[in-house]
């Protein structure tokens, strides 16, 4: 029976993500224990060092360790969908012999891949938390998930610009790593926005990053009331925004994609 090109693509991607797990886990369980294990420990230590040094509270009936995981991982998710679909087609370049595989399908893989594994990490976070007996629900899911949803966008987009513009230029791979370590820093998920002076908090503002943690925290908690100027239409415009150019310059640079470097 002839296959449509929907069936075709999607078979397409899960072998890909097939080859993602193998690759990533080594084809032992000590890879896919190891890969769990590393996202979850850099959290885990980042907690423990807030709760350590800093207040145990971060508002009304909000615990410091959910207050920072609902952000991190979000967080997390976008940065690590970015920074492997830039690298995603570089990998892969050798399976674009195959007609059936593009370099979309690559990226589309590893973002596939990325949301797996932070939706498992985010489960068992919230199953410890639980079991310590913490609020450790969000009050509005539909909402967070939405949120959630929009940091994929962006993560995909930004994905998909930064494929192009590395196969071009390999050195701007190195810019790339070191953009997303501001991003993290001003966006709020460490360090509270309103610990710094109101004339940088004006221009932390046009991070979009810091919009959605801060609206992330108040689909979470009940009593968390985010940020003065905090919206959701200025991300969601990014986000739209990235992902529309990135598809542009993916399809106008389509050639360049599939040849080898």
């Amino acid at each position: 029976m002839k296959r449509s090109s929907w069936q075709i693509q999607k078979a397409v991607v899960f072998a890909l993500v097939l080859r993602e797990l193998k690759t990533r886990f080594g084809g032992r369980l000590e890879g896919l224990v190891w890969v769990l294990f590393e996202p979850m420990a850099h959290i885990a230590i980042m907690l423990m060092l807030k709760v350590v040094l800093r207040e145990r509270f971060a508002g009304v009936m909000i615990d410091v360790p959910v207050y920072l995981v609902v952000a991190m991982i979000p967080f997390f998710m976008f940065r690590n969908i970015w920074m492997r679909g830039m690298g995603a087609v570089d990998a892969n370049a050798g399976l674009f012999g195959y007609r059936q595989v593009k370099p979309a399908d690559a990226i589309a893989a590893r973002a596939i891949m990325e949301v797996v594994m932070y939706t498992m990490i985010y489960v068992a976070f919230v199953l410890i938390f639980l079991w310590m007996g913490y609020h450790a629900l969000p009050s509005k899911p539909l909402e967070y998930l939405a949120l959630v949803l929009v940091f994929i966008m962006l993560g995909l987009g930004m994905g998909l610009i930064s494929a192009v513009v590395v196969k071009r230029a390999p050195a701007a791979a190195t810019f790339f790593n070191l953009l997303s370590f501001p991003l993290y820093i001003s966006s709020g998920v460490l360090i509270p926005i309103t610990s710094f002076p109101p004339l940088v908090v004006e221009a932390l503002m046009w991070n979009p990053m810091l919009h959605l943690v801060e609206l992330s925290r108040w689909a979470y908690f009940d009593t968390y009331h985010p940020l003065f100027g905090v919206n959701l239409e200025y991300p969601l415009a990014w986000a739209f925004g990235v992902v529309f150019l990135g598809v542009l310059m993916f399809s106008a640079d389509r050639r360049r994609l599939l040849m080898r470097t």
